[in-house]
């Protein structure tokens, strides 16, 4: 495959017109039943990966199966359009996803959660081979987790074994999950080529930071806990926004004043979802359009795993339709 963002964006473009537009979403909210609303996704091009979710006494976690399925097909699919540069940047993408789902593996572990556990809240749309976390994810404890990734090989092991580390020390899990991020954004940034994709990686940081300063809020800020790399929130920055001071938050002004970390959460997924789309925008001939779609794909998924939840459990179609919204 040639190394062409206008190859690879053009194919992205016809992927984009499968995904789950407004009409189809509604019908999932007005499904009468849980039975109903797989009838409607079965009736999507979702219908491939469906498998035995729609089966007789099938669950959420069928459901869920199917879900993520979908989701790494279209990831992996969009991978392969890649070569060369394009590949590496397109990879780095995904490796978000690692990213999140080591945070995850940690989080389960700390908290003693079992094996299937863990195994079933992880996103299947990063790089890291199945095997090696389902080794982590039996391993017992942080450390030997880190050590099954690190035997994988993948780029983020250093960062997990460093994180592990700092973890023990402090007893913080915040610490493994800082040291996560910025093994990621670092290794990150050095591969991006296009301005573009620095950009996005750039307020993807300066939100990260922003959520750590309001998670720390009032207590005595940990300079190390701070990731380089964002345009808005500097080092100085970030100690005084842990301090309580949100007149240095720039734009990010209403993630710091959030009345609670939930809603915090919610609007920084808000404003990267229109950072994917400005990178859209200003790079039609580059990673733009890859950031975009995936963050898009990203979303719908997280909406239908929603959705089935309440429809499985009789949630009102009204109250799920506003859950949805912030979604």
């Amino acid at each position: 495959m040639p190394d062409d963002y206008g190859y690879i964006n053009a194919r992205i473009k016809v992927m984009r017109t499968q995904l789950l537009d407004g009409r189809m979403l509604d019908a999932t909210l007005e499904a009468q039943s849980y039975q109903e609303f797989l009838r409607v996704l079965s009736e999507s091009v979702l219908a491939a990966d469906l498998g035995d979710a729609t089966a007789q006494g099938a669950g959420l976690a069928e459901l869920d199966a199917a879900l993520s399925r979908n989701f790494f097909h279209t990831a992996d699919k969009v991978y392969r359009l890649a070569s060369g540069t394009a590949r590496d940047e397109i990879g780095v993408l995904l490796q978000r996803w690692d990213l999140v789902n080591l945070k995850t593996l940690a989080r389960g572990l700390a908290s003693g959660r079992g094996t299937e556990g863990i195994l079933q809240s992880l996103i299947p749309g990063g790089t890291i081979a199945r095997s090696a976390l389902q080794a982590a994810a039996s391993s017992g404890d942080v450390a030997s987790a880190a050590q099954a990734i690190t035997v994988s090989g993948h780029p983020l092991a250093g960062a997990f074994r460093e994180g592990a580390a700092a973890m023990s020390a402090s007893g913080r899990l915040l610490d493994l999950e800082v040291a996560l991020d910025q093994g990621y954004y670092r290794r990150a940034l050095a591969i991006a080529r296009g301005t573009a994709l620095r950009r996005y990686l750039a307020r993807e940081i300066d939100i990260t930071n922003a959520l750590t300063a309001r998670a720390l809020r009032g207590q005595s800020v940990d300079p190390s806990l701070f990731v380089e790399g964002g345009n808005v929130i500097g080092a100085s920055d970030f100690t005084r926004l842990g301090a309580g001071d949100t007149g240095v938050g720039g734009d990010l002004s209403p993630i710091l004043e959030a009345p609670s970390l939930e809603e915090a959460e919610i609007v920084a997924r808000r404003a990267l979802d229109v950072a994917a789309h400005n990178a859209a925008m200003g790079d039609a001939l580059g990673v733009g359009v890859a950031v975009d779609f995936l963050r898009r794909k990203e979303i719908e998924i997280a909406k239908l795993r929603l959705i089935g939840r309440g429809k499985f459990y009789g949630v009102p179609a009204e109250q799920l339709r506003r859950e949805v919204s912030v979604e």
